[in-house]
């Protein structure tokens, strides 16, 4: 018989608030397919780095350094997506009147707080984006604007808990539900 799944959430139940962790989800595939896309990235880096320096034409000059730097920078997400697949984390603190969330290992995500009144409709829903590699292909996966759980905050929609199942958003709600941090007013 196969056990039951008991989710990928870290829950940390303080007094008055409640730390949830998640881990970034590893897939294996991604981060062997970008280690060795990278090998190939760092070649053409280093041919066009040393062509640079050898070189006395400006018109190629120029190209060279656009396509250089737009070859950095797909290199650099590269190395990004790899640290967040290993080492990242999703970070939810709720209670005492604010909502905090926060991407560790994501150099440029921010931590971003909500007025918890302001909160309404939180709710569970399928992340259509989360779907094969089509979450790596999306700006709001950039943005870390992903998740499971979904409220209103004002008139936009906020998102978190990358890459969990719908049941462990439920469960996580219910918590907060029992805790008496999320009211009906919060609530569908």
């Amino acid at each position: 018989m196969e056990l039951p799944y008991q989710g990928r959430a870290i829950i940390e139940d303080n007094f008055d608030y409640v730390r949830i962790t998640i881990p970034a989800k590893k897939n294996l595939f991604i981060i062997l397919f970008l280690c060795v896309w990278l090998c190939g990235w760092f070649f053409g880096e280093t041919s066009v780095i040393k062509e640079l320096l050898n070189s006395t034409n400006r018109g190629t000059d120029l190209f060279s350094i656009v396509w250089l730097a737009g070859w950095t920078l797909g290199g650099l997400f590269a190395l990004k997506t790899i640290y967040w697949l290993l080492l990242g984390k999703e970070c939810i603190e709720i209670g005492k009147g604010v909502l905090i969330l926060k991407r560790q290992g994501d150099p440029l995500s921010k931590t971003t707080f909500y007025d918890l009144n302001s909160c309404t409709s939180f709710r569970v829903q399928d992340d259509q984006i989360n779907t094969n590699f089509a979450r790596y292909n999306t700006l709001k996966s950039l943005n870390g604007r992903t998740g499971t759980i979904a409220f209103d905050y004002g008139m936009k929609t906020i998102r978190f808990g990358e890459n969990i199942d719908e049941a462990e958003g439920k469960y996580l709600l219910n918590l907060l539900t029992r805790k008496k941090i999320l009211t009906d007013k919060n609530l569908a």
